[in-house]
């Protein structure tokens, strides 16, 4: 499974150029950002 995966990811990177990458980098950043500013509003909040 573990080889096929990194075969897949490979192919990816190759498919695709690095502002996908970027895009994707910068997705993840802001869904943590989000689910931080949310969880944390949802904590403080009675």
């Amino acid at each position: 499974m573990g080889l096929g995966l990194e075969r897949k990811l490979q192919r990816w990177l190759d498919d695709h150029s690095l502002p996908a990458i970027i895009a994707g980098v910068l997705g993840v950043i802001v869904t943590l950002a989000l689910i931080l500013v949310v969880g944390g509003y949802w904590l403080v909040t009675p």
